[in-house]
């Protein structure tokens, strides 16, 4: 590395027009002004830009309190050590080795532990644009979810793109948040929460399980839902219908299989699914489905064990028996209503948009899937989480999601 002597002189031999359009040109177009106005005729005050811009930048952004900001401006001007200056201000250090380029958003305040520090400063990105995004994606991982997950994202180098794109990445951060988030509805449909034991493939996995439960609350959201057939009572056998989502993931979980997987099947509303218990314990899961030659009468599609295993005779007998018993009706198909799906899903999502309002994140909204052009099928689902709130949601925009 260069001498930080020869540094300063190299840049003293700078004319001054050309130091100080390059100094500002290195940051966001947004924020240009306010730091032109700062460091008028203040040359120590924009020497920052080239020894400490992320000190510079939460002067110039109302970093802080007022009378904090006009401390550590003074402190600086008078020549005091940059790290008595961030003290002063509660800025970590750390932030010291963040390009100019790299601020997109007024900056959170964000840890200053010796931990945090020595575990985030090995994986800053030297290339500008990547340090933005992996910044970007560390302080909203801060703000949303909290230390522990910020730390943990920032030690993997799977949080930068591609290895985790933008999309996966906002999955990930929304499942985290409703990880903390005891009383939001996302929270009920966690499979595992969060921890930083977790390893980075673990969270990808449960947060796919997570979007397919999701899935769940759309799919059973109409509460005029047509159960097909009453609950019964045959051969010490109950068989119950699992109409509700709460219904479906505790008969998944005592049955270790994969019905809280189901939304989509549920969805098109041509098939139900019942519960087969003894004493009050479930011992098997039958799914019926409509037979294409006759909507009156459905097929026994499959009937399974705990973990998907062969059911017993006495059940498929019970079964059976209950179905004979069964009025003979036409019934009905139709699968969720759209409206019934999105105001579902917008009491769902809810709690989260207003944590990134809180956060100071847009959650301005646009419907532009349901309701806007051809209806799609139940069986599709989109891979954009900015998609999924929207559809949710209703008018507006989101101008912008963390992490994007």
């Amino acid at each position: 590395m260069r001498p930080m002597t020869s540094i300063v002189a190299r840049l003293n031999q700078e004319p001054f027009a050309v130091r100080r359009r390059r100094r500002l040109g290195a940051f966001r177009p947004a924020y240009r002004l306010d730091i032109a106005r700062l460091t008028l005729n203040w040359p120590k005050v924009e020497d920052l830009a080239d020894s400490f811009p992320a000190l510079l930048f939460a002067l110039a952004t109302g970093y802080g309190t007022a009378k904090l900001r006009e401390t550590a401006f003074r402190m600086v001007d008078d020549g005091a050590p940059l790290k008595d200056v961030a003290a002063a201000l509660g800025l970590p250090m750390w932030l010291r080795r963040i390009p100019s380029e790299a601020f997109t958003q007024a900056l959170p305040v964000l840890p200053a532990d010796p931990d945090f520090a020595a575990a985030i400063l090995p994986r800053i990105p030297e290339c500008p644009r990547e340090c933005g995004i992996w910044f970007d994606r560390v302080q909203t991982a801060f703000t949303l979810a909290g230390h522990d997950f910020a730390l943990w994202a920032a030690r993997d180098p799977r949080l930068m793109p591609p290895a985790t794109p933008d999309e996966t990445w906002q999955w990930l951060l929304a499942w985290s948040w409703a990880s903390r988030a005891p009383r939001a509805p996302g929270h009920a449909l966690l499979r595992t929460a969060w921890s930083a034991a977790m390893t980075w493939k673990r969270a990808q996995e449960e947060v796919g399980i997570w979007r397919k439960r999701i899935d769940l609350v759309g799919a059973l959201a109409h509460a005029d839902r047509d159960p097909w057939f009453a609950n019964g009572h045959v051969l010490d056998y109950d068989i119950v219908g699992l109409n509700t989502v709460a219904a479906v993931l505790a008969e998944s979980a005592a049955m270790e299989n994969c019905l809280d997987q189901y939304a989509a099947h549920l969805a098109y509303g041509r098939i139900r699914v019942f519960s087969v218990r003894r004493d009050g314990r479930p011992i098997a899961d039958v799914e019926l489905a409509l037979r294409s030659d006759d909507t009156t009468m459905p097929t026994i599609a499959q009937v399974r064990g705990p973990r998907n295993r062969r059911a017993p005779p006495s059940v498929w007998q019970a079964v059976h028996a209950w179905l004979g018993a069964q009025p003979f009706r036409s019934l009905n198909a139709a699968p969720t209503p759209a409206t019934s799906s999105r105001e579902a899903l917008k009491v769902f999502w809810e709690p989260y948009v207003q944590a990134l309002e809180t956060s100071g994140y847009s959650a301005r909204l646009v419907s532009h899937l349901t309701g806007a052009g051809p209806r799609r099928s139940p069986r599709t689902r989109s891979d954009s989480l900015a998609a999924a709130i929207r559809e949710a949601m209703g008018p507006g925009m989101i101008r912008r999601l963390p992490g994007g």
